[in-house]
């Protein structure tokens, strides 16, 4: 367990939509995520029901079952086209006029981050979410300027269809969210389609490519050294990869992950001898849990 998923949340922005087109038994589908508005205050308050059953004159047993989630999200404002998309009203591109009557708003997912006090991001989309027409407010203009946001009151339920969650689990879905402090997560992608349940089983964990490669001679003394893997590691990793000499003194190196959490990358603090024989030594566990030990041997100009 990483301790920097305790960090309290400071802040929260990249507040996202993409219509639903397609939730069946068969298929959920959603349109390409579209930025919604600046996000100001975000809210979330899920329905919970609780009952105890009573036997023998005492609680016997207890059961909760959850519902929606009510969503209040704060933001400045919304553009006419997006008010009207969202609500179920008319928009008249010809005119730039929101015409009003009884829409009828079509499901939306929501995405958006939170951030915490650490600077990582808590990553969620509610799948399936309704909107409805917002509260406006607004004041006479004082020497004291009085901003009035717009408050949108927003309803997540539980998709239609039904998921494969791994192992025997198949059910509808209402959330989906990650942290970043979580060794398997990765954001990549997070915001450019909406992130649903998917379990597909990863590839066997390989090392790709390394520079040098296993066996090159006359590597450049200031060589940095890279292993370049097939799936995505943890941070933990860096800490799973050391350069060693030929008679095993190990060499100090900062040892890093690219952004890509595949490329490890070795950096000696000081150039490599002269004519000598250098092991690269790997015991790796991928983010399934995986796990790869190898060597790759070079010798230097």
């Amino acid at each position: 367990m990483n301790q920097d998923e305790y960090k309290s949340f400071v802040g929260v922005d990249q507040l996202y939509v993409a219509e639903v087109l397609t939730d069946t038994a068969a298929a959920f589908t959603c349109d390409t995520p579209a930025w919604l508005a600046p996000l100001a205050e975000l809210r979330l308050e899920p329905t919970v029901n609780s009952e105890t059953q009573y036997a023998d004159n005492q609680p016997y047993d207890s059961m909760d079952s959850v519902g929606e989630t009510k969503i209040t999200a704060i933001i400045t404002n919304l553009p006419a086209e997006m008010y009207a998309k969202v609500t179920g009203q008319v928009f008249d591109a010809t005119t730039g006029r929101i015409y009003e009557q009884e829409g009828i708003p079509p499901y939306f997912a929501l995405g958006f981050r939170s951030l915490k006090s650490n600077g990582k991001y808590r990553y969620y989309w509610f799948l399936k979410c309704k909107f409805a027409v917002p509260k406006e407010e607004a004041v006479t203009k004082t020497d004291t300027p009085d901003f009035k946001a717009k408050e949108l009151m927003i309803t997540a339920i539980k998709t239609t269809h039904k998921f494969d969650l791994g192992g025997s689990i198949t059910d509808s879905v209402k959330r989906v969210w990650g942290d970043e402090d979580t060794d398997s997560f990765s954001a990549t992608s997070w915001f450019t389609q909406v992130q649903v349940p998917g379990v597909v089983a990863p590839s066997a964990l390989a090392l790709s490519t390394s520079d040098p490669l296993d066996g090159a001679t006359g590597v450049a003394v200031s060589k940095t050294c890279t292993l370049t893997f097939n799936n995505m590691l943890p941070a933990s990793a860096v800490n799973h990869v050391t350069l060693f000499e030929d008679d095993g003194t190990p060499v100090a190196s900062a040892v890093s992950l690219d952004a890509t959490r595949k490329i490890v990358s070795v950096d000696p603090n000081s150039d490599l001898s002269a004519s000598t024989s250098y092991i690269l030594v790997y015991a790796v566990t991928d983010i399934y849990g995986q796990s790869l030990a190898g060597v790759v041997n070079f010798t230097t100009a």
